[in-house]
C-alpha cells in the first residue's frame, strides 16, 4: 500500500511526562493513524508560529487506527522541543506524515532482538506490539546514561517483551553500555532478527557486532531533517556497497545494516 502523506492540524489529547525530561504527546490525526506503519515518523512544527523555521522530525510511537490517534515520544533537549513541551492538550499542531519507510515485519524465525539506545526506544511500540501479536519471541535491550533516562520500560514488558537494561552509572540493570549488553546477550543466546535505534556511534558498534554474529539487522537511523520528504538532501548517508547517498527521510529512517556507512 502506498501512504498518502497528510499535512493536517493535529488535536492533542494528551501530553504528558514519563521519565524527568522525557514527554509523550498524543495527537487526533486520523488520517496518518489509518496508514501509519512501525518505523515512520512525523515531521511537525514544534509552535503555533513560523518560529522555529523548520519542522522536528518524530518517530511515531503510538498507533491507533480506531481511535484515530498517533503519538510521539521525545526528549527536551533544544529550543524546538522546549517550545513543544509547552503545548496543552487541546491545542493543534502542523503535523506532516507519515514519512518515510518503516520496519519490514517478517523476520526469518521468531526470535526477535530490538536494541534501543536512549531516547532510541521511541519507534519500538508499535513494532514490538505487531510482531508479539504475530507470534514472535521478542526481547529488548535497553541503555541508557542512567535510570533516569529510560522510558518505555514498563510499557514494552506489559505487552509480552523480555526486557534487559544497562545504565552507565550501573542505576539500573547491568553497568555498561548496551552494545556491551548486546555481546553479553550474544554469547548465551540465538535470534533471527535485530532492530536497533540510537545515536549513529551505537549503531555502528551494533552493526559490528551483529555482523560478526551473521544476525540481520534493521537500522532505524537518526538525522537532522528539514523538509522530510527528500528534496532539500539535508539528511543524506552514504551507502555501504555503492556510491552515492541515501536520503534517510524517503530512504529510510529504516534501512538494512548492509546497505549504508556508519
Amino acid at each position: 500500500m502506498v501512504n498518502t502523506i497528510a499535512i493536517s492540524q493535529a488535536r492533542v489529547t494528551e501530553h504528558n511526562f514519563v521519565a524527568p525530561n522525557i514527554k509523550r504527546l498524543a495527537l487526533q490525526a486520523p488520517g496518518i493513524a489509518r496508514q501509519a506503519q512501525p518505523g515512520q515518523f512525523v515531521n511537525m512544527r514544534c509552535s503555533p508560529t513560523l518560529d522555529p523555521l523548520l519542522r522536528r522530525p518524530f518517530s511515531i510511537n503510538r498507533i491507533d487506527p480506531t481511535s484515530g490517534t498517533i503519538s510521539v515520544l521525545y526528549k527536551v533537549v533544544g529550543r524546538g522541543t522546549e517550545l513543544l513541551a509547552n503545548i496543552h492538550r487541546g491545542d493543534s499542531i502542523d503535523v506532516l506524515g507519515p514519512l518515510g519507510t518503516g520496519f519490514e515485519l517478517k523476520p526469518q524465525g521468531r526470535k526477535v532482538v530490538l536494541i534501543a539506545g536512549g531516547i532510541g526506544v521511541a519507534p519500538f511500540h508499535p513494532l514490538a506490539e505487531q510482531l508479539v501479536n504475530t507470534g514472535y519471541d521478542v526481547t529488548c535491550l535497553a541503555g541508557a546514561r542512567c535510570d533516569e533516562e529510560f522510558a518505555e520500560l514498563n510499557d514494552l514488558a506489559e505487552l509480552g517483551v523480555e526486557m534487559y537494561c544497562a545504565t552507565e552509572d550501573g542505576s539500573r540493570g547491568e553497568q555498561g553500555r548496551v552494545t556491551n549488553l548486546l555481546e553479553n546477550t550474544l554469547h548465551k543466546r540465538n535470534f533471527d532478527m535485530a532492530y536497533a535505534c540510537g545515536p549513529n556511534a551505537m549503531l555502528a558498534a551494533i552493526k559490528q557486532i551483529c555482523g560478526r554474529a551473521q544476525l540481520p539487522l534493521q537500522l532505524s537511523l537518526e538525522q537532522i531533517m528539514a523538509c522530510g520528504l527528500g528534496v532539500c538532501l539535508g539528511c543524506t548517508c552514504e551507502k555501504e556497497k555503492e556510491n552515492g547517498f541515501l536520503h534517510v527521510c524517503t530512504d529510510g529512517p529504516v534501512v538494512w545494516a548492509e546497505e549504508v556507512k556508519l
